[in-house]
């Protein structure tokens, strides 16, 4: 008795790996931002603490989203939604380098650059 072909499986390219979890990512930022207020910056990196929170494993510590929160905050200054700012002054998501905030577009925040009290 001669067994039956499975059928293959279609392989399917990706081509560009979406990461998890970020709408809920932007939500975050967003919030956060919001709360800071016009003129108000945040860290990343308490962005990344406030996500990590209540996970288990290695989804537990913050050092595991920071890429995410950087890629995540790439795409909301392409939109104009935040913007990303480097040495105080605004930067450009696609060059920037190095430590940055994030804050809302309008006031002069550049000039107030209020630090989280939550910062590492």
């Amino acid at each position: 008795m001669k067994k039956a072909k499975k059928p293959e499986k279609k392989r399917v390219e990706k081509l560009e790996k979406k990461p998890r979890n970020r709408p809920t990512l932007e939500a975050l930022i967003m919030r956060l931002c919001h709360e800071k207020g016009v003129g108000g910056v945040i860290s990343p990196m308490v962005v990344a603490k406030h996500f990590a929170e209540g996970r288990k494993g290695d989804d537990a510590k913050a050092g595991t989203w920071a890429r995410e929160v950087r890629n995540a905050a790439i795409g909301l200054a392409r939109t104009g939604t935040i913007v990303i700012y480097r040495k105080g002054e605004p930067a450009d998501p696609e060059k920037f380098r190095g430590i940055y905030r994030l804050g809302l577009p309008g006031a002069d925040a550049a000039a107030s650059l209020i630090e989280d009290d939550e910062e590492a």
